[in-house]
């Protein structure tokens, strides 16, 4: 029997988010206990703060915003879970991918479980610094080599190691993002997931559904598998 499993964390007023990005604030503007007709509350929040994720235009000049990404970019028939146990600063590297052999070139969507989440609600402060991120040389592999995926997902804060990245010029989300080097459909990224509902099981599909945010950058989003 199937059963769909969340991977976004939950999104509420001064969650933990990448330090210097603004704070998510939810801010009730109309309460039924204060005689008001109904509840409603106004949500401010940064696009790449908790499980989001990015579209072209983040990193590319020219690129696709959130809104003209195809729908069936967002939609897997073969999610697969790539279990790497990693610790700060380390990456995923060519040798974590090929353990997956010919799984690897039918998966639509790559799901990283460097095990790192377990921090996020223990210690943010550590799970916000020095944290594990996809190598240069894998992430052009992926974008290169596996023609059947559409997006990468990962349990840190972002899918790169961004003090390497200001030396690089971000290579890794150029190496996804990039609708124009590449011959391939661009590669979407996810950010900031759990994959702990994951651990054991059998992948069967994944979608997720972002708000069409007109020409913007990026989008929260609820990244749901299912499983058997």
């Amino acid at each position: 029997m199937s059963k769909y499993v969340e991977l976004a964390w939950p999104i509420y007023e001064g969650m933990p988010v990448y330090p210097g990005l603004p704070e998510v604030k939810l801010e009730g503007r109309e309460r039924l206990d204060k005689g008001d007709p109904w509840n409603g509350t106004v949500l401010s929040i940064y696009l790449h703060a908790g499980t989001h994720v990015d579209a072209p235009w983040h990193h590319m000049p020219n690129g696709k915003g959130i809104d003209e990404i195809p729908i069936e970019d967002f939609i897997y028939s073969n999610p697969l879970l790539i279990d790497c146990p990693l610790g700060p600063d380390e990456f995923v590297t060519l040798e974590h991918l090929e353990k997956y052999g010919d799984a690897l070139f039918e998966a639509d969507i790559l799901i990283f479980n460097t095990g790192y989440w377990k921090l996020r609600n223990q210690n943010f402060k550590e799970y916000s610094n020095n944290f594990p991120a996809v190598s240069p040389e894998a992430a052009a592999y992926i974008r290169t080599q596996l023609p059947k995926c559409k997006a990468v997902a990962i349990d840190t804060l972002s899918i790169e190691n961004l003090t390497e990245a200001a030396d690089n010029g971000y290579f890794v989300h150029h190496a996804f993002l990039d609708d124009e080097k590449y011959s391939e459909p661009t590669m979407l990224i996810y950010e900031d997931i759990n994959p702990e509902p994951l651990i054991g099981k059998t992948l069967k599909s994944a979608f997720s559904a972002p708000l069409r945010i007109k020409g913007h950058d990026a989008s929260v989003v609820n990244l749901i598998v299912e499983t058997e």
